[in-house]
C-alpha cells in the first residue's frame, strides 16, 4: 500500500517546515501518542516511526477512523506485520515492582534515547535561533541603504516572518525542555524503582527475588562453562521468641545486625539475601564446597560473638 506522507518526505530532506505544517506536525504527535497508549503499544523507535506514518496518511487523506480501523489499516502498510505492536502477553502479567523485565529495561533504552535525541533537538533550535538572529542585522544593516519603498516594505515582512519563526521556535524549545526534563526524571525513578524491587528494604540485602534471579545465572554458568558455585543458607534460631517477648523493632534490629555481618564479611562476587523472614542465604561464585564450609563457619562464628540488643544471643 502506498503511503501519503507528504510532510515525512520535506523532514527528510531537510527542507525548512513552515508555522502550518508544525502545526500539523504537532497534531499527527499528539493522536499518535494518544493512540499508542490507549492500546498499549510500546514507544520503541521503529513503532513510533511506523505509527507516525500511519497517521500522517490519514489526516493527509482525510480519513476518520477508530482504533480497530486504525490497526487493520497498519497491517495493510506493514503487510500483517504486529510482532511489535502489542506488549507480549506474559509481559502484562510481570509484577510492576519488578523493573527488571524485558519491558522495562527497553523502556529505560527508550527513555535514554529520547532523552538525547530531544537534546539534540534543543541544541539545534539554539543554533538555528543564532542563525535567525544574524540574519536579522544583516537584514537591518542592508534595508538602511534601500530607498525603494516596495523593497523597504518586503525587507519589514521578511523581518516579521523572522521574529515570528524565533518566537515559534523559542515555544517549541521551551516544551522541548521540559520534555527533556520529565523525561531526565523519568530515568532517575526507573533507577530507583529497580533498586527497590531488587533490594530488602530492612536489611539492604538482595530480595529473593533477586537472589533467585542470581541463583539461576549460577546455574546456567555450571551448566555451561563448569563455573562452580556454593550456598550457605542462614536461619535465626528462635527469632520468633525475640519479636514476642522483645517486639518487632527488637526483632528488626537483629536482622539488620546479621545483615552487616553478611556485608562484611563476605568476598565482593558473593551475593548475599533475605529469602524469608529470618531466613538467610548466601550464593559463592567459584568456591567450592570445602571453602564454602570453612566461610559458613566463620560467618556463624561472627554472628555468635556480635553485641545484639539485650544481650541477645543468635
Amino acid at each position: 500500500m502506498i503511503h501519503k506522507c507528504d510532510i515525512n518526505q520535506k523532514i527528510g530532506s531537510g527542507a525548512k517546515i513552515t508555522t502550518e505544517e508544525s502545526k500539523i506536525i504537532s497534531n499527527i504527535v499528539r493522536q499518535e501518542i494518544n493512540f499508542m497508549i490507549r492500546n498499549s503499544i510500546m514507544m520503541t523507535p521503529s513503532n513510533y516511526e511506523k505509527w507516525f506514518l500511519l497517521f500522517c496518511h490519514t489526516i493527509q487523506t482525510n480519513q476518520k477512523l477508530n482504533d480497530l480501523e486504525l490497526i487493520g489499516l497498519y497491517k495493510e502498510f506493514y503487510d500483517g506485520q504486529v510482532d511489535e505492536v502489542n506488549y507480549e502477553s506474559d509481559h502484562r502479567r510481570e509484577s510492576a515492582a519488578d523493573s527488571n523485565t524485558p519491558a522495562s529495561n527497553k523502556l529505560k533504552q527508550i527513555a535514554k534515547e529520547v532523552d538525547v535525541s530531544l537534546q539534540k533537538i534543543i541544541d539545534s533550535l539554539d543554533q538555528h535561533n543564532d542563525s535567525i538572529d544574524s540574519h536579522t542585522e544583516v537584514v537591518l544593516e542592508n534595508s538602511k541603504m534601500i530607498n525603494e519603498d516596495s523593497i523597504g516594505a518586503a525587507l519589514e515582512h521578511i523581518l516579521k516572518e523572522l521574529n515570528e519563526l524565533k518566537k515559534e521556535n523559542g515555544n517549541l524549545s521551551t516544551q522541548l525542555s521540559s520534555y527533556h526534563q520529565e523525561i531526565s526524571s523519568l530515568n532517575s525513578e526507573l533507577n530507583i524503582a529497580k533498586t527497590e524491587a531488587e533490594v530488602d528494604f530492612l536489611t539492604g540485602l538482595v530480595n529473593r527475588r533477586r537472589f533467585e534471579r542470581a541463583l539461576d545465572q549460577q546455574l546456567e554458568d555450571l551448566i555451561g562453562k563448569k563455573y562452580p558455585f556454593s550456598i550457605i543458607m542462614l536461619d535465626v534460631d528462635n527469632f520468633k521468641q525475640v519479636n514476642d517477648r522483645y517486639g518487632h523493632p527488637v526483632g528488626d534490629d537483629v536482622l539488620q545486625e546479621i545483615a552487616i555481618v553478611l556485608k562484611t564479611f563476605l568476598r565482593a562476587n558473593a551475593i548475599a539475601g533475605r529469602v524469608g523472614g529470618e531466613e538467610f542465604s548466601v550464593i559463592l561464585p567459584g568456591s567450592p564446597l570445602e571453602e564454602a564450609k570453612h566461610i559458613a563457619e566463620r560467618l556463624r562464628h561472627a554472628i555468635d560473638n556480635r553485641k545484639f540488643p539485650h544481650e541477645l544471643k543468635v
